[in-house]
């Protein structure tokens, strides 16, 4: 990484750190059988990917009646061409990004501010944007890789023993997903 590149990436550090404190989110855990509404992120940057996470999306969609809304990171300029936004599966293309990587696009306002029950980080690499993303996002509930000093953005971070595929992260959120029950009224 070069210098001018080590000092914009400090720079938008900084930006999304006083950006972060600033926001507030009501947190929560909620039952996937109980939840309406998911967010994905994902980098979809391989066509596989793309393809894996659309046929999630479909899945969430049709065999669990959920409404869904993916926002894939390109981390190119043009998006190719036989990769278009459909209904609820939008792209954020690097030409998004401002000086200091911070998605600036209408499209991620939109995406960070839908109240979602559920939001599903599926990257397995750093990436800023989809870091940025991921901790604004207005989520009662926030799931993903685990990643070192990010127990503020997640409330559920999944810690692998070995390198992940796209699938198996798409696996291993399903099986928590699953097993994670309502929170309970306490008794007063």
């Amino acid at each position: 990484m070069g210098l001018n590149n080590k000092i914009r990436n400090r720079i938008g550090n900084y930006l999304f750190n006083k950006e972060f404190a600033k926001s507030k989110r009501q947190r929560g855990s909620i039952s996937f059988q109980k939840a309406r509404t998911i967010g994905i992120i994902y980098d979809a940057t391989e066509e596989r990917n793309y393809e894996i996470v659309k046929a999630y999306v479909k899945r969430l969609r049709d065999d669990f009646k959920k409404d869904v809304l993916a926002l894939g990171y390109y981390n190119g300029l043009e998006l190719p061409p036989m990769r278009f936004a459909k209904l609820g599966m939008d792209f954020l293309p690097k030409k998004s990004l401002n000086w200091h990587y911070k998605p600036s696009h209408p499209m991620v306002s939109k995406f960070i501010n839908t109240g979602f029950d559920i939001l599903i980080h599926l990257n397995l690499e750093k990436s800023f944007p989809l870091k940025y993303i991921c901790a604004l996002t207005n989520a009662k509930f926030k799931i993903g890789k685990f990643e070192k000093n990010q127990h503020v953005v997640y409330d559920f971070m999944i810690k692998p023993k070995e390198k992940l595929t796209l699938m198996q992260m798409i696996d291993l959120v399903n099986h928590y997903l699953h097993l994670i029950a309502d929170e309970q009224p306490q008794a007063v």
